[in-house]
């Protein structure tokens, strides 16, 4: 069953109030009352903001999977019903919750010319998106686009346009460098690390070097390579790919 259908109805949502002030609901007051979807508190009322936050502190805290309306309304102490009268549905609030992600998003970035513009805005939007690795799990499924993240794709293709690309080619060049930052991401920045020694490691540096020489060379001079350590090859992959990609 949808958690739209199993929703109470709109009558037995004794916790909501009339809009007011958004942020978090405050502690628990002694004399709050049990009702039928646990325990009830005085608020100042319910705000779209307040459950967008709401289901942010649920996704940052638990993981995407666990986002559900019963789980935000959990966190707000309120009844699921509550909530459809702010977000239609799941989907619509991991959308707003993107909207929020995708406003700190880098756009006016400086730069003595367009390439060295477009390497650094994609370079700040790794960095930024590194401290949300959920979203990238979000992105990759090519399902959902956060309108206020469209600021970030026009730059990048201007800055390419400026580079003296034609807008077919910049197109191709702006996919190409960012599926070069989503793919480091997944790489390199897991939701949830891998514990040492990993499986990777393990079969990695037990490898017989005499049938794959290059890897045993690279095993005896760099040595292994774990996830997330070599921070510094996303740049010199980036600045190579947009230098190839404008000619240069």
């Amino acid at each position: 069953m949808s958690e739209r259908s199993s929703r109470p109805g709109v009558g037995e949502d004794e916790a909501d109030g009339a809009d007011g002030a958004a942020g978090p609901v405050g502690p628990e007051p002694p004399e709050a009352g049990r009702g039928k979807y646990g325990r009830k508190r005085p608020r100042p009322g319910l705000t779209t903001a307040g459950v967008v936050a709401a289901g942010r502190r649920v996704i940052e805290r638990d993981g995407i999977d666990v986002l559900t309306m019963r789980a935000v309304a959990t966190e707000l102490g309120t009844a699921p019903a509550s909530l459809y009268r702010h977000v239609t549905d799941r989907e619509a609030l991991l959308i707003a919750v993107l909207e929020q992600i995708a406003e700190g998003m880098p756009v006016d970035v400086p730069g003595a010319g367009p390439q060295e513009r477009l390497l650094r805005r994609l370079l700040g939007a790794h960095d930024y998106l590194a401290g949300h690795a959920w979203v990238v799990t979000v992105l990759v499924r090519g399902e959902l686009v956060a309108r206020n993240a469209l600021a970030f794709n026009d730059a990048c293709l201007a800055d390419l346009m400026a580079a003296g690309l034609s807008p077919e080619r910049a197109l191709t060049a702006f996919r190409a460098c960012w599926q070069l930052v989503l793919g480091e991401l997944l790489s390199e920045h897991p939701v949830s690390p891998p514990r040492e020694p990993s499986q990777r490691r393990t079969v990695i540096e037990s490898a017989d070097r005499e049938r794959l020489p290059a890897l045993g060379r690279v095993l005896a001079e760099v040595g292994f390579v774990g996830v997330g350590e070599r921070c510094g090859d996303l740049e010199v992959a980036l600045g190579a790919l947009i230098a190839g990609l404008a000619g240069r």
